[in-house]
């Protein structure tokens, strides 16, 4: 995402949830609206490769279409429609066209502990 689009994004997260604290993926195809513990809103262009060992998140696309792979197979997710990520599922995401919005609730909340990237 350019820094236009990252600025327009954040201060649109911002404004939707008071409160909240919104953090960029180093290669700023993601951002995270940390809205309280467990639960979040996600804008994904592109996400990489990685799993959680002990958090299952569940997704619920906002706008967008969402391609995931996860666990070995591929989804489309489209507006108002639901996956879930269980522990030890390696899983990422593509946008279709236009960065995607999701909501993400994670059980237990998610954690930098353990979110662990494939290739580091």
């Amino acid at each position: 995402m350019t820094d236009a689009e990252i600025a327009k994004i954040g201060k649109e997260l911002r404004k939707s949830y008071p409160g909240c604290q919104v953090k960029v993926a180093e290669d700023r195809r993601e951002m995270v609206a940390e809205v309280s513990d467990g639960f979040a809103i996600a804008v994904i262009e592109r996400s990489v490769p990685h799993f959680h060992l002990h958090t299952r998140e569940v997704y619920r696309i906002l706008s967008g279409t969402l391609y995931l792979a996860c666990a070995g197979k591929g989804h489309v997710l489209r507006e108002g429609e639901t996956i879930t990520i269980t522990p030890g599922q390696i899983h990422f995401a593509r946008a279709a066209e236009k960065p995607v919005w999701l909501e993400v609730e994670s059980v237990p909340a998610w954690s930098s502990e353990d979110h662990f990237v494939l290739g580091e």
